[in-house]
């Protein structure tokens, strides 16, 4: 009879499986540790790209409001000239100059915002790159902000389609053509001799027009008040939080 022998394996220690076991339980984690911090990397990467356009926006954002309030206070400027003259007799210069001002009257001009970077980002979900909370908050805040001066600037839009009815009702036909060349915008490049040229051609007289002019007036002082308020307040705390945002941004993703 033949004896069969069967070779046996020697049993491994459970040291062994520890140590498979805590090899395996590092290999994964690092793998997870390297993926995280790659992807971190990305969205930093991707995060500062979006900084570098964002401080682009905001730089041209910052240049509209400063033209923006530049014209709005000629604005208010032309609006106290109004009130002075209608105190006066409305007949030859006195009537050529309120009819010159009284022109600027229905302008709306509404600020417009470099917003493109911005509505990407959020549309793309890309909020998420960036991880600093008060940055993020100031962005939100700064969209809201933008979005209360565009309805206050439908509202004065409204206010200055109405202003035009009232306009062309005070200002005689022939001398509103005259004064339709100029525009609110580019009346401070107008010559000195430009002005006085308007302003001697003796326009009709305006005081058999007292009741719509008085109409005229108290809708301007209504649009001069709701300006002013933009200058001091909304189109201030944008300018201003714009700013910040620029230096945060540049801070945050060492941009030069």
């Amino acid at each position: 009879m033949e004896v069969h022998h069967h070779s046996h394996t020697s049993r491994k220690k459970w040291t062994h499986y520890f140590w498979e076991f805590l090899m395996l339980f590092l290999a994964v984690t690092l793998g997870f540790f390297v993926e995280n911090q790659r992807e971190h990397y990305i969205e930093n990467v991707r995060a500062k790209e979006f900084s570098k356009t964002l401080v682009k926006d905001l730089h041209n954002d910052t240049a509209a409001i400063y033209a923006q309030k530049k014209y709005a206070g000629l604005y208010v400027a032309f609006v106290d000239s109004l009130l002075a003259l209608s105190k006066t007799k409305l007949d030859g210069n006195n009537a050529s100059r309120f009819s010159l001002y009284t022109r600027f009257m229905y302008w709306t001009q509404p600020i417009i915002w470099s917003r493109a970077t911005f509505e990407q980002i959020k549309n793309s979900g890309s909020l998420r790159y960036f991880k600093n909370y008060r940055l993020l908050e100031k962005m939100m805040n700064y969209e809201g902000i933008v979005k209360q001066i565009d309805m206050e600037s439908y509202n004065n839009t409204i206010r200055g389609n109405l202003l035009l009815k009232q306009i062309n009702v005070v200002i005689d036909p022939i001398y509103h053509h005259e004064l339709s060349k100029y525009f609110l915008m580019t009346v401070d490049t107008m010559s000195s001799q430009t002005v006085q040229q308007i302003i001697l051609q003796n326009s009709e007289s305006l005081e058999n027009k007292r009741a719509e002019i008085k109409e005229l007036l108290n809708m301007v002082v209504v649009q001069q008040r709701n300006f002013q308020r933009n200058i001091d307040v909304s189109w201030k705390q944008a300018e201003e939080l714009a700013v910040e945002l620029i230096n945060d941004l540049k801070k945050e993703y060492h941009l030069k």
